[in-house]
């Protein structure tokens, strides 16, 4: 890619130093870097190849070029730098910069070739002779990061304990997942921790051993791990396989929500209110159920529509109820599908808007929500609401009884649906049969009726 550089007596010409080039890189000078690695790594210095590896990968001093990235990776991978066989694995394994099709080289052949494509290949083959980007290839991937992992680099050990775990180049080996997770935990990689944690967890590949699993968990916590927090906050709260600590559950609860762990944060406010092992504190709940909600947790949303509709934190507000349980009905949470529905039916948020009432209930009904349909039953019954429909009332009372346990609930249902349907004449009660026919093929698409 570089072509011969051209010099003048008047200015002296510099041997290529790696120190140099360093001094320069950390200076952020990443063209005086190149000047001294591309040269060194020319002449098979493996550090300035894997070097040149990096700044191709990040566009520092040359143009940002996958291509090239690997072709110097490779070059220091064959002689046994191992972080360069670990990035090599990465490219082959993220088949790295074959969708970069904003990347300037792409973007400019692309736009060339529109003119004479005969010329840009010609072009692209001399400027870019190592090629644009790398494909994925999970044989070579395996190949060098088998190599890296053998030769000590942690993080080579957890993506080999991946493939095995998730059988991708490989079968399926739990055990195996294991023993590369093992390794590279020992040498205190965080998340290869958490990843053995899980297995002990779980009994897969190991014997089942919380104990184990508790360990583990703790020593990524300790390294500020955020999914290592979470796991050992839920053990301590469900005392699952040790006795609960809502205490300890709510300190790790905090540890990982203060990173931003959006369940964490939900956790720890269910924790305020309930006042398991943090005082009762409403107040709390709402600050770290909205600041979950804002990322978008369904069960934040859901609980923040519980908090301001019941008035837990302060003054119910119907409105701001409705906001949170229609962002977590949009998600499909059931719970806030009804609540949704039932104060839009009602008008409790304000104007009464009975269609889009009856469409979230039909969607909760659709997930087959017994008090949905219950509610849906009890609308289309009375005969004072703009949706009275005895049909309708019929079926809803008769599906609601079909999803409830025995017992005087599915009773009082049943009684319901029977005296409808005696007021219903042969023709409503067959109209009714057909619906509930259609319903058991498809609710979803009945729910949208």
């Amino acid at each position: 890619m570089f072509g011969k550089r051209k010099g003048t007596s008047s200015v002296p010409f510099k041997k290529p130093d790696f120190q140099r080039g360093l001094v320069a890189f950390e200076a952020g000078d990443h063209a005086g870097a190149v000047a001294d690695w591309l040269p060194l790594a020319e002449r098979g210095d493996a550090e300035a190849q894997y070097r040149m590896g990096q700044l191709y990968a990040r566009g520092q001093g040359v143009v940002r070029d996958f291509g090239d990235a690997a072709h110097w990776f490779r070059k220091a991978a064959e002689q046994g730098h191992r972080e360069a066989q670990f990035s090599l694995a990465l490219c082959y394994a993220n088949g790295e910069g074959a969708a970069q099709d904003n990347a300037l080289p792409v973007r400019w052949y692309k736009t060339v070739s529109k003119a004479n494509s005969a010329a840009a290949d010609a072009n692209l083959a001399l400027l870019f002779p190592n090629g644009l980007g790398v494909a994925p290839d999970i044989a070579q991937a395996l190949h060098w990061y088998r190599l890296a992992a053998e030769a000590g680099h942690a993080e080579a050990q957890h993506h080999l304990g991946l493939l095995h775990a998730f059988g991708q180049g490989v079968g399926q080996d739990y055990a195996a997942a294991a023993d590369w997770y093992r390794k590279s935990a020992e040498q205190g990689f965080a998340v290869a921790q958490h990843a053995l944690a899980s297995l002990y967890a779980n009994g897969q590949g190991v014997e089942r051993d919380m104990g184990q699993a508790i360990a583990w968990y703790g020593q990524a916590a300790g390294q500020g791990f955020v999914n290592s927090q979470l796991a050992l906050a839920i053990i301590y709260e469900h005392g699952s396989g040790v006795e609960a600590d809502p205490a300890k559950a709510a300190d790790l609860y905090r540890q990982a929500a203060e990173q931003g762990h959006p369940v964490a944060q939900v956790n720890l406010g269910l924790l305020y209110a309930r006042g398991h092992g943090v005082p009762k504190d409403y107040a709390e709940t709402l600050k770290w159920c909205r600041r979950s909600a804002e990322q978008g947790n369904v069960n934040a949303q859901f609980n923040l529509g519980l908090i301001h509709s019941n008035g837990l934190a302060g003054t119910p507000d119907y409105a701001e109820a409705a906001l949170w349980y229609r962002k977590a009905a949009a998600q499909g949470n059931v719970g806030a599908q009804v609540n949704l529905g039932l104060m839009l039916a009602h008008g409790w948020a304000g104007r009464p808007d009975l269609v889009e009432g009856v469409d979230w209930l039909r969607k909760a009904a659709a997930q087959g929500h017994a008090g949905a349909m219950t509610n849906l039953g009890a609308l289309y019954a009375n005969r004072d609401s703009k949706a009275y429909n005895p049909i309708q009332a019929y079926v809803w009372y008769i599906m609601a009884a079909a999803a409830t346990q025995p017992g005087p609930d599915r009773d009082g249902l049943e009684a319901k649906a029977h005296e409808l349907g005696a007021g219903l004449g042969s023709e409503d009660r067959h109209r009714a049969q057909v619906i509930m026919e259609e319903w058991k093929k498809n609710p979803k698409l009945v729910a949208m009726g």
